[in-house]
């Protein structure tokens, strides 16, 4: 690997750095990093900015490098257009997939990432609470559901859309508090839980296996944040021009996304028949809705 692509690797992987530190995280000397940074600037793929004093914090260039975070499940299908779409006007996308919403929502609002598909929830509390992320789409509605008894204890991911969903519509219930799917299949397995609200494709595959199913009423769940350092009105007509792609041949980006997320393809077509795909999103509308619930965010 050139020392070009080990600095570009580092920052994919970390964000913004300090110049000091990824001297050591590359291996190079000072002055042949300082060689590096300053061709890479050149070429538009890295910028620098003076932070403390002195001190030099360095990150890829978001006009020619992104990094999108999504959530393993049957709910994204339509970022494979999207991926087409940025990389057709000359960025490279980096893709990484995340077991919940809190560990992609801190990532984007801390420049790990620069634009992440996460509950909508999840995204208003840390856009209300950290003011540097803006929830420019929607993507998908449905898809979320209880498996086994809607009572009692449910295990749920902390802070997102199964977690809302499941205390509107079961007032009594007790959240088990779970970190990943596999975690909350785990409870269940055990008799941790007496049911999990989980989503899709692990709603149809337990279905399948004979498990009893509640699907809640078809909300917007994980939307589209993009960090405010980014051209935002840009990339949201992107987007939105990739969703008519999807809708007009969703079974061809089904397939390229079951080799993304390395799950049958059969089985993600089953599951994305439960979600009604939409980019539109009235954030008021949302807000509202939690009101109803007894949750107000000031965003």
């Amino acid at each position: 690997m050139s020392s070009k692509d080990k600095v570009i690797s580092i920052l994919k992987e970390k964000g913004s750095v300090p110049q000091s530190e990824l001297g050591k995280l590359s291996g190079l000397s000072k002055s042949r990093l300082s060689e590096v940074l300053s061709e890479l600037e050149k070429e538009g793929v890295v910028k620098r900015r003076k932070v403390l004093g002195k001190n030099l914090e360095v990150s890829l260039s978001q006009d020619r490098f992104l990094r999108l975070g999504i959530i393993r499940a049957a709910e994204y299908p339509f970022i494979i257009p999207f991926i087409k779409n940025l990389e057709n006007r000359g960025y490279n996308v980096t893709v990484k997939i995340y077991e919940n919403g809190i560990d992609l929502t801190r990532d984007l609002v801390e420049g790990k990432l620069d634009l992440g598909l996460s509950p909508i929830i999840t995204q208003m509390i840390f856009s209300t609470i950290y003011r540097n992320i803006r929830i420019i789409g929607g993507g998908a509605k449905g898809g979320g559901g209880i498996i086994g008894k809607t009572c009692n204890r449910i295990a749920s991911t902390v802070m997102s859309s199964m977690e809302i969903w499941a205390f509107s519509e079961f007032k009594n219930i007790e959240i088990i508090p779970s970190y990943s799917s596999y975690q909350m299949l785990d409870f269940l397995e055990k008799g941790i839980a007496d049911g999990i609200a989980i989503w899709e494709p692990f709603l149809s595959i337990l279905e399948r296996k004979g498990h009893k199913v509640h699907r809640f009423t078809p909300l917007h769940c994980c939307t589209l944040a993009v960090s405010d350092t980014m051209d935002w009105e840009r990339i949201k007509n992107i987007y939105e021009e990739s969703f008519s792609w999807f809708k007009s041949s969703m079974d061809r980006w089904i397939s390229g996304y079951s080799n993304l997320l390395n799950i049958d393809y059969n089985i993600l077509k089953e599951a994305s028949k439960n979600y009604e795909f939409d980019y539109y999103l009235d954030l008021n509308e949302f807000k509202n809705a939690l009101k109803n619930s007894g949750i107000f965010i000031p965003i």
